[in-house]
């Protein structure tokens, strides 16, 4: 369990006496929520913890907290929704993303992801496990040491400090582009929700948007899609091994 939840809260209290009655009461129905966690009242923690968020409140530990208590009431897609959710605002949570590797332990779905190249792994880890604040910081540092080289090959006599001022400048400013670009890269996938979870026990993916047209495949509670198109009621879904289809969107929940 993670209690900074009471923490960010207290600190939101902080804020202003305006929203100070509206904090107390999120501060301590998340406080009731912990408590009913320890106790092993699952049921009413997370009712508690869905009322905060209900609430307009939202933080990577209270999504962990909720997608631990699902667990424990072996609600897995609910579980996933919930780790993937904490994972969106802190890429960085490892606990988050151990228990959100063991409640899939428990889906049924097993599906092949399409093979890519290494860059391309690589690339889609560095946006998707760093956060864009992380990156916007990584391009200041790079940036500032890029102008610091330059300022010192501007005015420095020393050939030798020249020299390495300009291949140090030179390898700054090439870093910068880079953590700008993942920095832009990054902060889209965490803006675009294209991501969602199945939530029911099993779903019937159509071949359109419509009730009467062919069944293409059935998925399982917690199954990870990609929304490609919403049309009257429906998805349609993209998974990992490129079968696209359609749901029903009451079926689904976006990460």
């Amino acid at each position: 369990m993670k209690h900074l939840v009471t923490i960010a809260l207290s600190i939101l209290i902080a804020l202003g006496a305006q929203a100070a009655p509206d904090a107390s009461r999120q501060l301590q129905t998340a406080q009731l929520a912990d408590s009913a966690y320890r106790i092993a009242d699952y049921q009413q923690a997370a009712s508690l913890y869905e009322e905060v968020l209900a609430s307009g409140f939202a933080s990577a530990d209270l999504y962990y907290n909720l997608g631990n208590t699902y667990y424990r009431l072996d609600r897995f897609g609910l579980a996933i929704l919930n780790y993937e959710r904490a994972l969106r605002l802190r890429p960085g949570m490892s606990d988050a993303r151990e228990n959100l590797a063991l409640a899939n332990s428990h889906t049924v779905d097993r599906i092949a992801q399409l093979p890519r190249l290494f860059v391309v792994n690589w690339y889609i880890s560095l946006i998707t496990r760093i956060s864009p604040s992380s990156w916007r910081v990584l391009s200041l540092l790079f940036f500032l040491l890029a102008f610091v080289a330059v300022a010192v090959l501007i005015l420095s006599g020393n050939i030798t400090l020249r020299k390495s001022s300009l291949a140090v400048a030179i390898v700054a400013a090439v870093l910068f582009i880079l953590s700008l670009i993942l920095m832009l890269a990054s902060t889209r996938h965490f803006n675009v929700r294209a991501e969602a979870i199945v939530l029911e026990p099993s779903v019937v993916v159509k071949s359109s948007p419509e009730l009467q047209s062919a069944d293409k495949l059935i998925l399982h509670e917690g199954t990870k899609v990609t929304i490609a198109e919403t049309l009257s009621g429906w998805h349609k879904i993209t998974l990992s091994d490129g079968t696209t289809g359609w749901c029903q969107s009451s079926d689904i929940a976006q990460i």
